[in-house]
């Protein structure tokens, strides 16, 4: 999955990949070390406090839109 990520170019290639984690998370269960929502979310987040201050850290963190990653993960709370 992790060379998926650099074929990312637009919307919809991020949907795809969305759509294929979770598939990916019911195909292969036992190889995700964050099974539930709340570790899911505060590992992502750990992942970002310490990935942002890494010096191996590759992105550009002042360019991501962190109101639209937020209101995408809010929306998968409610939206059906």
């Amino acid at each position: 999955m992790t060379e998926r990520i650099e074929n990312i170019k637009d919307k919809n290639d991020f949907i795809q990949f969305v759509k294929d984690l979770a598939q990916d998370y019911g195909d292969h269960y036992e190889e995700w070390a964050n099974t539930t929502i709340p570790d899911f979310l505060q590992q992502m987040a750990g992942w970002v406090e310490d990935y942002s201050v890494c010096p191996a850290n590759v992105f550009a963190w002042e360019k991501v839109d962190f109101r639209v990653l937020a209101s995408i993960l809010y929306m998968g709370k409610l939206y059906e």
